[in-house]
């Protein structure tokens, strides 16, 4: 009874018959958490959650996405996990917050390519077509900044930023944040990628960093940096947004000029 009616909820809601969907869903719900299906009611819940964004009801979707969220966690849902992590994406886009969506768009990204589904495309065409306005919105190069800077958010650190609850874990703290990857993230002892800012003296760029760095400056793509180094797209877009980052730049022009000078051929 409770799987018929949250596919009416589902068939109400793809009618934007708002009232019908969030009936139905109440009542799935209701005979769910009776028989404590978890992750039904996870689901149950976010579809509640769609719908109460559709109304423009933030509060309803806040507080049913959230709870859909820790449900997702605690039965091992990662997919459902990323789809929730989506959902707060457009919540934050409702509530004026282009960034926070775009960020957690990239925490939703990496996050199913970490569980390796085929298709990384959101699970709603209209959160995608969201998702999209929102990074013209902000600009090609401040958009890749934030997916990677969602993108190296640990699931845990992802999911307390979506759901309201920003907290920076200290180093190791967070159990979900991946793990350093040994000497490619590692300032090099010396040589080039001992590399450092225009005013200081501390290395700023990892081993990797400047082999990405080189590899940028030499016109490549992230996607033919991700192949040639056998990563993520995301990883090398999270690496990219952070070299900027640490040497003050917005082009990969720039990138080129600095490694010409600070060794020459490195850019050609």
């Amino acid at each position: 009874m409770a799987q018929a009616l949250y596919g009416f909820g589902t068939l109400a809601r793809m009618r934007r018959d708002h009232a019908a969907a969030l009936r139905h869903f109440g009542d799935a719900l209701a005979l769910y958490r009776a028989i404590d299906a978890r992750p039904e009611i996870a689901r149950c819940l976010a579809g509640v959650g769609w719908v109460a964004l559709s109304q423009g009801d933030l509060e309803l979707a806040r507080s049913s996405l959230t709870e859909s969220m820790r449900l997702s966690v605690a039965t091992g849902q990662q997919l459902h996990v990323a789809r929730g992590l989506e959902a707060l994406g457009v919540l934050a886009l409702a509530q004026g917050d282009p960034a926070r969506a775009v960020r957690l768009e990239g925490a939703a990204l990496a996050l199913r390519e970490a569980v390796g589904e085929v298709s990384r495309a959101p699970a709603s065409a209209r959160a995608g077509a969201m998702f999209e306005a929102a990074r013209e919105q902000l600009g090609a190069p401040a958009a890749a900044a934030l997916l990677a800077e969602g993108a190296a958010m640990g699931r845990g650190d992802a999911i307390r930023y979506g759901t309201g609850a920003p907290a920076a874990a200290p180093p190791g703290g967070d159990p979900d944040r991946p793990a350093p990857g040994g000497d490619p993230d590692r300032p090099a002892p010396g040589g080039p990628a001992d590399s450092t800012a225009p005013g200081g003296a501390a290395p700023v760029l990892t081993v990797r960093e400047h082999e990405i760095a080189t590899l940028a400056a030499r016109g490549r793509s992230n996607k033919a940096i991700a192949d040639e180094l056998v990563i993520s797209p995301l990883t090398v877009a999270r690496h990219v947004a952070n070299i900027f980052t640490k040497l003050g730049f917005s082009s990969r022009a720039q990138l080129a000029g600095w490694l010409a000078d600070e060794e020459p051929g490195a850019g050609s």
